[in-house]
């Protein structure tokens, strides 16, 4: 005879072992495999959700229920209302457990780029999370990703040019150098190369809830726009040449990173609070080099 599930014994409905009735900030999932439906699409995310445990004799959550809610978000387009909503399933849940909790879902965004010059295109993608907090009926929407893009040092780019200089005098004594012959030589002498290096920049955007865009890609837009040389998809020679003349217009250290997408994000109405971490993988040293900011 099979048992019904009524009928299982649940250790954690018992109250907690003696002397360990405290309460907790937050008990849930993390790294829950899942779908989102994105635009018709069903897409592989990962989900996490949790609730504070303020009940002293409740040993535990329900866990279970946290994790049905976390499968149901394939079934409507992901939005901050359908975060949102399933935020208030988890917590009607846990009522007299619970004051706060958060939903967390993370997906890599697909979008498809277009080289800088030529007519290739190419797939980028950009790893979001969406997460809706609540703390005693306080609501906070957050959206953080992850932007790679190219620094140029500009130390070493004013050193090359001071190579060249100093290789140009060696080679031509006279005054008077004629246009031709120092095309010629620009053509044929690489004297010294500024480093380069892969940067990335993470970004959390805290939105006024009225105002929150559904969609990451307008706030990336931003972000690349603001730095100059994101890094690119298909490329061909002309496109890679002109990646080279960006880097250097915008030759930056971290700290001109991290003030360049500043000024760019305190003009967008809709964001309540940014947090921004620029990270530099140095190509000279074995370190990286890194610079925090937020709007206030």
């Amino acid at each position: 005879m099979s048992i019904k599930n009524n009928q299982l014994d649940d250790v954690a409905v018992r109250p907690p072992e003696r002397d360990l009735d405290l309460t907790l900030n937050a008990v849930g999932l993390e790294n829950v495999q899942m779908q989102v439906l994105r635009e018709g699409t069903r897409m592989p995310a990962r989900g996490q959700a949790a609730v504070s445990l303020i009940d002293k004799q409740a040993r535990g959550i329900h866990m279970s229920r946290l994790f049905r809610i976390l499968t149901q978000f394939s079934e409507r387009e992901l939005s901050w209302e359908w975060l949102s909503n399933c935020l208030d399933q988890m917590l009607s849940t846990h009522s007299t457990l619970s004051d706060s909790g958060h939903m967390e879902v993370a997906l890599d965004w697909p979008v498809l780029r277009q080289a800088l010059l030529s007519q290739e295109h190419g797939w980028r993608t950009y790893p979001v999370s969406y997460r809706v907090s609540s703390h005693k009926g306080q609501k906070t929407l957050a959206l953080t990703t992850r932007i790679l893009y190219s620094s140029t040092c500009p130390c070493s780019a004013s050193l090359s040019r001071q190579a060249m200089q100093d290789q140009f005098r060696q080679d031509f004594t006279a005054n008077m150098v004629g246009r031709e012959e120092m095309l010629q030589w620009l053509k044929e002498n690489t004297v010294a190369a500024p480093h380069s290096q892969r940067s990335e920049a993470t970004v959390t955007f805290t939105f006024d809830p009225a105002l929150a865009p559904n969609s990451p890609i307008a706030l990336i837009d931003v972000i690349e726009k603001a730095l100059g040389t994101p890094v690119q998809a298909a490329v061909k020679r002309e496109d890679e040449q002109e990646f080279a003349r960006l880097n250097a217009q915008n030759l930056m250290f971290c700290e001109d990173a991290a003030r360049k997408l500043k000024s760019a994000l305190l003009k967008r109405e809709e964001l309540a609070d940014f947090q921004i971490e620029v990270r530099h993988f140095e190509s000279l040293h074995a370190h990286d080099v890194v610079a925090r900011v937020g709007k206030f």
